[in-house]
């Protein structure tokens, strides 16, 4: 009991340490109703918004643990065009809706930055970013599915490149 409790403190405190060394990451959502496809595929719109809003500046603020903790980086997104295209179903129940992966339906994401250290002086900013993920033409659903489970796996993996090559993290 005493091993599970010292193995519990350790952990804790590993995620103190973690949080620590973390930017705080402020992620902003402008003019979502504009944005070029973040549609609901099989679910009530609203509640598959929030959720990728939700799921995509969690990823973002994850990325800040990559940063200086006395850092500030502000997101502020101002389009969003998810993996895939929506086609039409159809069968004996109506009509329904299927989001369909392909080498040509890659994910784009346009959003403005700031980047600034502890006394506020900016380190690096633009008030456009646009970033695609082209792939190599093999991100099914059956290989995103099989490695990650996670719906919005590219969109992540494009925001994380771009946190790698922008600030030079691992």
């Amino acid at each position: 009991m005493k091993k599970l409790h010292k193995l519990g403190l350790a952990v804790a405190a590993a995620l103190m340490t973690q949080a620590a060394v973390a930017a705080e990451v402020k992620v902003e959502w402008k003019n979502v109703d504009d944005y070029r496809d973040i549609e609901a595929v099989s679910d009530i719109q609203e509640r598959f918004q929030n959720r990728v809003m939700e799921n995509l500046t969690k990823h973002w603020q994850e990325l800040g643990q990559k940063l200086p903790a006395d850092h500030e980086l502000a997101i502020t997104m101002t389009d969003l065009d998810l993996t895939g295209r929506i086609e039409p179903t159809y069968g004996v129940g109506g009509s329904s809706y299927i989001r369909v992966l392909d080498s040509l339906s890659y994910p784009t994401m346009t959003f403005a930055f700031t980047y600034t250290d502890g006394t506020g002086k900016v380190l690096a900013e633009s008030e456009e970013v646009k970033l695609k993920d082209l792939a190599d033409g093999t991100s099914t659903l059956r290989n995103i599915h099989g490695t990650s489970g996670d719906n919005l796996y590219r969109e992540k993996r494009l925001m994380s490149e771009w946190v790698r090559e922008q600030f030079n993290t691992d």
